[in-house]
């Protein structure tokens, strides 16, 4: 299994994952869309990308 974030200009981003069995053949790939909501706002943050990096202490699983 893979997962890959992309990261775009906008409030969104993709996570991007592709399934593979041993022998190395495709099972699956599946493509989600994710947000950060600010809670008390009741909106998603404008750059998700730059929250990420402030709280990761690793960003590049992250692709940041």
């Amino acid at each position: 299994m893979t997962c890959e974030f992309r990261w775009g200009e906008g409030k969104t981003f993709q996570i991007v994952q592709d399934f593979t069995r041993p022998d190395g053949s495709q099972v699956a790939a599946v493509t989600g869309v994710g947000g950060l909501l600010d809670l008390s706002a009741r909106r998603l943050v404008p750059d998700p990308r730059e929250r990420f990096r402030a709280l990761a202490t690793d960003p590049g699983p992250l692709n940041l």
